[in-house]
């Protein structure tokens, strides 16, 4: 038998969001320009630095405010412009989102009727909720956040490395180091990640499928004067997700923080290696 080929998660959201692709393109395109315009400042601090420790030589020179006036423009016509273009993209990127996110659910809404009635009354009202609202509403990240801020973002790091492996491959090995040991304890946290967060789906479902019980039954429970142990059930399930949500951060947090501080720390290798190849 033939097998289909399983479609990504990511080509389908996509795929629905095709009315919204000229936004989204336009959006990245934006993050990619402003990232690359934000390389700016840097570059003119170098020319600031350098201009100043030629002064150092030439008497008076390093006083000279105006030698420094046009890449201090620079540096800030950067910035601005980085900026602008960043929160350009994100507001274009979350229209289209917003609009993407709509369409799916009205997909959603219009296949509810023509499910098996069997199915619809063994799916709780909790369960429908959360594939409604709450994954539709988890679509958002990865379509407003992460199409033009990770595309950005991995372009100018990949952009300066080549830059360094152009200038000098032993200062670009050594700029790099850091990742592979950052991602040593970010895979610590990361091993664990399917098993938990089908633990968060879970206790999640649960607390959702709880409180539209409570509320669609708040009169029952009132003429009945159930109020108190059903309130006892709502409430242990807000706690129970809280809990878990609460005991996974803290487990995945000594990872997540080493990681985030190990990989860009960079400045570690580079300062003392660089210090020493220089005075050689």
């Amino acid at each position: 038998m033939q097998q289909t080929k399983k479609e990504s998660p990511l080509l389908r959201i996509w795929g629905w969001g095709k009315d919204e692709h000229g936004r989204l393109i336009g959006a990245v395109i934006s993050a990619l320009v402003g990232v690359l315009l934000g390389l700016l400042p840097y570059y003119a601090a170098a020319q600031v630095i350098i201009g100043m420790l030629a002064g150092e030589m030439e008497e008076g020179h390093s006083t000279d405010l105006s030698v420094y006036l046009p890449w201090l423009g620079l540096g800030m016509a950067g910035y601005v412009a980085r900026t602008l273009l960043y929160n350009m993209a994100l507001s274009v990127s979350h229209k289209a989102t917003f609009s993407i996110l709509t369409t799916i659910r009205q997909k959603i809404l219009a296949k509810l009727p023509k499910l098996p009635l069997g199915t619809v009354m063994d799916m709780s009202s909790g369960k429908m909720k959360q594939i409604i609202v709450d994954q539709v509403d988890g679509m958002e990240t990865t379509l407003a956040h992460l199409f033009p801020e990770l595309t950005a973002n991995v372009a100018a790091p990949l952009f300066i490395i080549i830059c360094l492996f152009v200038l000098d491959w032993r200062m670009a090995l050594l700029a790099i180091v850091t990742i592979p040991a950052g991602m040593v304890f970010m895979m610590s946290v990361m091993g664990n990640y399917s098993k938990d967060y089908e633990g968060a789906v879970k206790t999640t479902q649960e607390m959702s499928g709880t409180i539209v019980e409570y509320i669609n039954g708040i009169e029952v429970i009132k003429a009945f004067n159930q109020g108190k142990s059903s309130y006892a059930k709502f409430a242990e399930r807000i706690r129970a997700n809280a809990a878990y949500y609460y005991n996974w951060m803290k487990k995945s947090q000594f990872g997540i923080s080493m990681g985030y501080a190990i990989v860009p720390a960079s400045l570690i290798t580079i300062l003392p290696v660089g210090w020493h190849w220089y005075n050689n």
